[in-house]
């Protein structure tokens, strides 16, 4: 274990390597079972629409499809993107269970408090089940909330601008209506943001710390805000943003790297013709999705080690974590 120290944004990219380059096969085999469930789960709703809706493969037969009566193509559509949504929101529980038991492996080892094993870390996981619950619930909520808010004014000028348009006024309201999408499309892109900052350490909470649902919804809120330092680098968004950025990039240039077998087998079979990549036999597509995911499975644990690492320093400069582990050694 390093000493604990506040870090730079360097040292706390570092940090994260190094402690995933040592551990790698012990947090593979912690989040490789998670990423397997929720393949099998995305996989079963993409067997499931294109069995009910086949025109989703190729856009210009859903084009011809979407000008048709939607009293057709609607009925067989509805339970598949219901089964899609629960599947998205079970996924999203699923991945803040994984960092609960990647944290629960980390944050001990980091500290030097503990070591515990593979299954320790899982058993964590099944022992915060009820808090996770809750705290994916808040989460869910309060992200609803501010949703409305971000995307408001786009949806606001988007309508305003078929209205427009209605009332004879092409120009104007064409004008308008882009002028919607683009605002739309703007407050996703913040609203995913607010959200990665909002609840990045959602799983280090609900592993380390003795709160429930809601303590940890604020808690959360708490070490992800305020300011640790002078300027635009003291502010704990914008190191985030920093962070992310860089973490996100690695993990981008791996997943593509990482897709280009799967890449490869559908073009072997459509060529250029995206509609055609979707006669490639599954007996190919599979094995190389699965190849996607063991390899995701063995990097993507560095963003949770980056996670716990950041975790640590907020607590390291703001509560004195450090202080008060070495006063704890020092009374043992």
């Amino acid at each position: 274990m390093s000493a604990l120290k506040p870090l730079s944004v360097g040292e706390i990219i570092d940090r994260s390597a190094s402690f995933w380059r040592a551990h790698w096969l012990p947090l593979f085999q912690l989040f490789l079972g998670f990423q397997l469930v929720q393949y099998v789960l995305l996989k079963a709703v993409e067997v499931m629409l294109t069995d009910r809706l086949p025109a989703v493969t190729n856009l210009n037969k859903l084009l011809e499809l979407a000008k048709q009566d939607p009293s057709v193509w609607m009925p067989p559509l509805v339970p598949v993107f219901v089964l899609f949504a629960v599947v998205s929101l079970v996924n999203l529980l699923l991945g803040q269970m994984s960092g609960v038991a990647l944290t629960g492996f980390v944050f001990p080892r980091l500290t030097g408090a503990d070591a515990p094993s593979v299954s320790e870390s899982l058993r964590l996981t099944l022992q915060k089940l009820a808090p996770g619950f809750g705290l994916f619930a808040l989460t869910l909520g309060w992200t609803l909330v501010v949703g409305v808010v971000f995307l408001l004014p786009g949806a606001a000028a988007f309508g305003g601008g078929l209205w427009i348009s209605s009332r004879g006024s092409s120009a104007g309201g064409a004008l308008l209506t882009l002028l919607g999408l683009f605002l739309v499309f703007g407050g996703l892109l913040l609203l995913l943001l607010w959200f990665l900052i909002r609840f990045i350490l959602a799983s280090q909470v609900l592993a380390i710390e003795p709160v429930g649902a809601l303590g940890a919804f604020r808690r959360t809120g708490a070490l992800s805000s305020g300011r640790v330092g002078p300027g635009l680098g003291g502010l704990v968004k914008s190191r985030l943003t920093l962070l992310l950025s860089i973490i996100f990039v690695i993990l981008l240039v791996i997943g593509f790297l990482t897709g280009i077998p799967e890449l490869i087998v559908k073009g072997v079979y459509g060529g250029l013709d995206p509609a055609a990549q979707d006669s490639a036999p599954q007996a190919l597509v599979v094995p190389a999705q699965l190849l996607q995911v063991i390899i995701g499975a063995l990097v993507t644990p560095l963003y949770v080690v980056f996670q716990v690492v950041f975790y640590v320093d907020m607590r390291v400069r703001r509560e004195g974590l450090d202080l008060e582990l070495a006063s704890k050694g020092a009374s043992t």
